[in-house]
């Protein structure tokens, strides 16, 4: 294969990658630039197969591994939601509300069942498609 069509298929695939997000296409895609190489020196279509499947292989395995190291206590996987004020429009019982966030009604829990009734509140936590909050 030419080795400009390698590098074509690289950039459809790193282009893709805005669809997802992963960087796993992303790292695919910079894969083919070893066929592409393979290519440009007259390698067999056999060899150039091998290049791409290698490439891709420790490509992966490096997003792999760069994402194992992360700790789960940074900052990306806390919720963006805590600590924000968000409006009560009503009560539906004692321990859950009705309240306005970014926009749209959420159902939300009450952090602690003594907690007076209030038209707003801040956000503790988040459950599942829940809110709790809590007045302090």
């Amino acid at each position: 294969m030419n080795f400009i069509a390698w590098l074509v298929f690289g950039i459809i695939f790193m282009f893709s990658e805005f669809a997802t997000g992963t960087f796993y296409l992303l790292v695919i895609g910079l894969a083919f630039v070893y066929p592409a190489i393979a290519a440009y020196v007259d390698a067999s279509t056999g060899m150039q197969m091998i290049a791409l499947g290698a490439g891709a292989l420790v490509h992966v395995l490096i997003v792999m591994s760069v994402r194992k190291f992360r700790t789960p206590g940074t900052p990306s996987s806390i919720p963006d939601d805590v600590g924000q004020r968000v409006e009560v429009i009503e009560w539906i019982d004692e321990s859950s509300a009705r309240v306005r966030h970014r926009g749209a009604e959420w159902e939300a829990d009450k952090d602690r069942a003594e907690m007076p009734d209030a038209s707003f509140g801040i956000i503790k936590s988040v459950q599942g498609s829940r809110l709790v909050i809590t007045t302090k």
